[in-house]
């Protein structure tokens, strides 16, 4: 019998790798990693977990590329689903373009931790010499108190290898959560 290594899902071999951590200790107005993407992997997973804003309501989460230090200037271009369980606001947004950053969804949402906070999980290829693909599902209450699911496809047309990524809010500060990246090897 082969050894049950060889076989795809049995073993993790280092995939993936927690490359950067940021547990946001206090308000801040961006979380910025840099140098963070290499050649070493051939794609990103970036984790939102109970993000929240300091601003009492109206804020969302931006995120940018950026490149040996400075934020990657272009048109992103993104369609969304937003599945609401309750309400009737489920929605598709197509052909939406921002300039010179991205949004990781496109409701806002509030301050309470407990119910308010943003989680997400992204999957990017920034060291890609095309086009920046990247798409991402996150779950956030609204400031109305609707539930949302979201699904985002977003392209920046760069063929610049990206080295970092920073996140912000709309307004006020980024108060609380955690920030994980993850590298992974095919």
């Amino acid at each position: 019998m082969a050894n049950k290594s060889n076989y795809i899902g049995v073993e993790n071999k280092g995939n993936p790798v927690l490359l950067a951590k940021d547990s946001i200790p206090s308000a801040t107005s961006a979380i910025t990693f840099d140098g963070v993407f290499d050649d070493t992997f051939d794609e990103y997973w970036i984790t939102l977990f109970n993000m929240t804003v300091s601003s009492a309501s109206g804020v969302q989460i931006y995120y940018k590329y950026r490149n040996g230090g400075s934020d990657v200037t272009g048109t992103h271009y993104r369609n969304q689903r937003a599945i609401s369980p309750n309400s009737a606001n489920s929605n598709q947004y197509g052909n939406a373009t921002t300039t010179d950053y991205n949004v990781i969804t496109d409701y806002s949402f509030g301050t309470s931790a407990t119910r308010a906070a943003l989680n997400a999980v992204m999957y990017l290829f920034p060291r890609s010499t095309n086009v920046k693909y990247a798409f991402h599902d996150a779950f956030s209450i609204a400031d109305s108190s609707n539930h949302y699911a979201h699904e985002f496809i977003s392209v920046l047309d760069d063929a610049t290898q990206m080295d970092g990524v920073s996140f912000y809010p709309s307004s006020g500060n980024i108060a609380g959560g955690e920030i994980c990246i993850y590298g992974v090897k095919k």
